[in-house]
């Protein structure tokens, strides 16, 4: 069959601020497109779920493998490999132990609260990414780990230099490009640092999710190097996605003000609008694979064996073909399982905590922010992981 083409650069500043058109125009052309630029893609819902759920024909190996590292649970396609080492963590995950963490993430969002309220009585405007949006979900997740808060600066800076790797684009010039080559420094010093934690709490066990992987099951057969990728990709995980999703609330806060007034007045509409909020706004936009050696068929095409492909999971969120009327925000359509979480063996170990945090932090701003309004216009500067870069807020009265 005759397959589409487009050239698509998804990494340009033009697919940050608004991606909507161009996916739209993706999704018009069928549902599997060749990329001029040396990949297949999708952003139609069905097909994005079918490749995500055939990890034996679509890979993790290229680009996330490289990302993650070799051993990290999140990179690997045998699901007896993967289940043993997401399960180390899975209690302190669920509903239970994320139910533990409710009274601490309330604390950390109160202490950021008052620092951007302050900032916005003192200056007449805060910029809330940086103040609140941002050291939140790093809070939580090194508290969840036994690291200390003198470290939660140096984490994110390490984390946003590892979420802007592929920033210029794919493929990637693994040897020369800067943004890249940045993300590696960042993954090794983030590197050192864990394998030191995981040192010391051989010595000295906490409760932490370092102390937990060093005295698991896992431990007697698990190397060090795979324990340290293990911990990265949480440490980075943890915090990365969760600051875009609270970038995405303080926005809808502040433009959407008919949505505030709604969830001021009935709390227990807080959780679709959160869900509505993923699946409009989406933040991570492409999930790639790299096709195995046998090839393989999707969407009537039979796709060469080292093709890369890239699911477009944000587009799949404004699909019409599952969504009435997608690029309308509203918070009481009828709720269908999004793809911002991901899909099958890979979905996100961290769904309930996230959920956890933006809602405490959705409960809290409508709490105590005043009504406000934007300072500067909303920017964002990455398709791939989306959220605002700037929210400068100023109050309305």
């Amino acid at each position: 069959m005759e397959v589409p083409s487009i050239d698509i650069n998804l990494y340009g500043p033009e697919m940050a601020e608004d991606p909507w058109p161009t996916v739209r125009r993706i999704r018009e052309l069928g549902p599997l497109v060749w990329n001029e630029r040396g990949q297949w893609i999708t952003a139609h819902d069905r097909v994005c779920r079918q490749i995500i759920n055939r990890p034996l024909e679509a890979t993790m190996k290229g680009v996330m493998t490289n990302t993650f590292g070799e051993g990290a649970f999140i990179t690997m396609d045998d699901k007896h490999a993967h289940n043993a080492l997401r399960n180390v963590w899975v209690s302190a995950f669920g509903t239970p132990g994320v139910n533990n963490l409710v009274a601490v993430t309330r604390g950390f969002i109160e202490a950021r609260l008052d620092n951007a309220l302050a900032a916005l009585e003192a200056d007449g405007s805060v910029d809330m990414q940086p103040v609140f949006c941002r050291p939140i979900p790093a809070q939580v997740i090194a508290h969840m780990m036994g690291v200390g808060d003198d470290m939660i600066p140096t984490i994110v800076e390490w984390s946003d230099h590892m979420a802007t790797g592929t920033a210029s684009g794919h493929p990637i010039d693994y040897e020369t490009d800067f943004y890249w080559l940045r993300a590696e420094k960042a993954r090794a010093s983030l590197a050192d640092f864990l394998l030191e934690q995981v040192q010391y709490r051989r010595e000295n066990p906490d409760e932490g999710l370092i102390s937990r992987m060093v005295h698991s099951h896992m431990a007697a057969t698990t190397p060090d190097a795979q324990m340290v990728v293990n911990l990265r990709q949480l440490l980075f995980a943890g915090n990365e996605t969760t600051s875009n999703w609270l970038g995405h609330v303080v926005h809808v806060l502040g433009t959407m003000p008919q949505v505030r007034a709604e969830l001021a007045a009935d709390r227990s509409l807080i959780p679709q609008a959160l869900e509505e909020m993923l699946r409009y706004f989406g933040i991570v936009h492409a999930v790639p694979r790299m096709v195995c050696e046998e090839g393989m068929e999707v969407a009537g095409v039979q796709v060469p064996a080292g093709s890369h492909i890239m699911a477009l999971i944000g587009a799949a969120g404004r699909d019409p073909a599952r969504y009435e009327d997608p690029d309308t925000f509203d918070i009481h359509r009828e709720q269908k399982p999004h793809l911002a979480f991901g899909f099958g063996m890979h979905t996100c170990l961290g769904a309930i905590l996230a959920r956890m945090e933006t809602l405490q932090a959705t409960q809290a701003l409508l709490d105590r922010m005043p009504s406000y309004r934007f300072a500067e216009p909303v920017t964002y500067d990455s398709f791939m992981l989306r959220g605002p870069r700037k929210l400068v807020i100023e109050r309305t009265d």
